[in-house]
């Protein structure tokens, strides 16, 4: 969800995707998340890529890059319970996966429920947060998937 939509004085409803990578709680705007496969461990790989990209899956008629969350937040593994699977989105009509720890529920808010993030956040990587959510004491952090894109690739513009 880009920042200027978020915190705009109209509010709007919308859908938040939660999910885990590195023991933390994130989501993003369910509109910009295509379907949300189970992980494969036989990903091919792309030789000389940015270090990011795990490879690339053919879950049906379409190629996606898989990106490692985990990686691009700079977040240590932990252990934890996980049932690894693939975000795929289709931002800017380009079919990206992200590869997550887990996929946990879809919270349906208003904007006016996400406030600025501070500078208390669980990732060191600049921008990539764009909103805290609390839901039931469980702080969720809003991530913008197009500032990860563009950090691996710059020429993509959005």
């Amino acid at each position: 969800m880009e920042k200027d939509l978020m915190f705009t004085e109209e509010k709007r409803e919308i859908e938040i995707l939660e999910f885990r990578v590195g023991g933390f709680s994130y989501g993003i705007d369910i509109n910009d998340t295509r379907e949300i496969l189970p992980y494969e461990k036989k990903l091919r790989k792309i030789p000389s890529s940015h270090p990011y990209i795990e490879g690339v899956d053919m879950p049906r008629d379409f190629v996606i890059p898989v990106i490692d969350l985990k990686a691009s937040l700079k977040l240590e593994d932990v252990d934890e319970y996980k049932d690894e699977m693939l975000i795929v989105t289709n931002i800017n009509d380009m079919n990206i996966g992200f590869h997550v720890d887990n996929v946990e529920e879809i919270h349906r808010i208003t904007t006016a429920d996400i406030t600025k993030p501070g500078r208390k956040l669980s990732t060191s990587v600049k921008g990539v947060v764009t909103g805290i959510l609390t839901v039931n004491k469980k702080r969720i952090e809003i991530l913008e998937f197009r500032k990860i894109i563009n950090e691996i690739n710059p020429d993509i513009i959005f």
